[in-house]
């Protein structure tokens, strides 16, 4: 049984009317008049003098949630592998033409020169196709892909913990090696001259550039919108699994996560460029010191690489966070890192590519 008060003027009006015979549901509405329209601020206030930084993204989401995100990021990676097997087979169609014959498996009447050069123009073209197809078939803009200047950061931290990282996961993809029997085979390097420049150009610059662009830039800024913890596993793992080796691709994915977050922490896809190049240009240096160094040297340097950068990488880490450094400051809440598998066309791309890997490329 409900009581009901009555009135101070002993109307006995029933408190779910209002006077005028306004219903008790539409109080609501007349509570809601009377909030302000912008919520109060109960964060700490920047420091006097400082501005606040607020982004206002007015532009729709790329895709719409992660599924759909995904899913185009895996497209597009398909896309990527497609046209770069059919610029390789243009090429070496071409010089075949050329030189009976000839291909680039076997580049016979051309110089080393000429087949770096080749290799160039095969990894931008598959780049810039790709970038192209996203541009025309998303929402996604210049701006997303980050080609700014990063905010202020230490090189010196990021770097040692970067190739920590990088030589952890290598040191887990020999194991890996060692446990299935597979052979590492490595590209001969020239000795010098112009021919060792541009192999360095082919090998180390241009995948850094041209796949951080892609990657950390374009797919990262089409999942963005769905927070930074799947903007950066899910070009991560699409890059581990291109590598189309289980050991290459382990390195890769590692690189991808700590390449991604730096990307979202700084802002920017400059610094993961940097840090891909000096990465690449290790490998470079150690594969062509297994060629032309004695060998008590070459093992010398990749031992010294391979312990001493995660060691110098952990112990930054932990001084890091001794000092309250927080890994997770700075970047976008959204969906759980799973959620990406349900995208079917993403989960249907992963082991497609998984499954050729193991079939045709071993």
């Amino acid at each position: 049984m409900i009581l009901i008060k009555p009135s101070p003027k002993g109307e006995g009006a029933p408190k779910g009317r209002m006077r005028g015979g306004l219903p008790a549901a539409n109080r609501e509405w007349v509570a809601a008049a009377d909030r302000p329209l912008i919520r109060p601020f109960h964060g700490q206030l920047p420091p006097r003098g400082e501005a606040f930084n607020v982004k206002v993204e007015n532009h729709m989401a790329k895709s719409r949630g992660v599924r759909g995100a995904a899913g185009f990021c895996a497209v597009a990676s398909l896309v990527y592998l497609l046209v770069r097997s059919l610029l390789y087979a243009l090429v070496s169609t071409l010089m075949g033409l050329a030189h009976p014959g000839a291909s680039m498996a076997k580049p016979l009447g051309f110089s080393e020169v000429s087949l770096a050069l080749f290799q160039l123009i095969i990894g931008l073209g598959a780049i810039g196709l790709t970038l192209v197809f996203m541009m025309k078939l998303t929402r996604l803009r210049s701006d997303d892909l980050r080609l700014t200047l990063p905010a202020p950061w230490s090189p010196g931290f990021c770097l040692p913990v970067f190739l920590g990282v990088a030589n952890l996961a290598n040191l887990a993809g020999a194991l890996i090696n060692h446990i299935t029997g597979s052979e590492t085979t490595a590209q001969m390097l020239p000795s010098g001259g112009p021919e060792l420049f541009m192999y360095y150009l082919a090998l180390c610059v241009m995948p850094a550039v041209a796949e951080e662009l892609l990657f950390r830039g374009a797919f990262q800024g089409l999942m963005r919108p769905s927070g930074s913890a799947a903007a950066i596993f899910a070009p991560a793992l699409l890059f581990g699994v291109l590598h189309l080796d289980l050991a290459q691709g382990l390195t890769a994915f590692a690189c991808g996560v700590f390449l991604g977050w730096l990307a979202e922490r700084s802002g920017s896809i400059l610094p993961g460029m940097l840090l891909h190049l000096v990465n690449n240009a290790l490998a470079f240096l150690t594969i062509y010191l297994r060629y032309y160094a004695p060998a008590e040297v070459s093992f010398g340097v990749e031992l010294f690489i391979l312990l001493f950068f995660p060691a110098f990488g952990a112990w930054m880490i932990c001084n890091a966070r001794r000092q309250g450094f927080s890994f997770s400051a700075g970047l976008r809440p959204g969906v759980d890192v799973l959620t990406v598998f349900t995208s079917p066309v993403y989960c249907a791309t992963v082991l497609f590519l998984v499954a050729y890997a193991a079939i045709f490329v071993h």
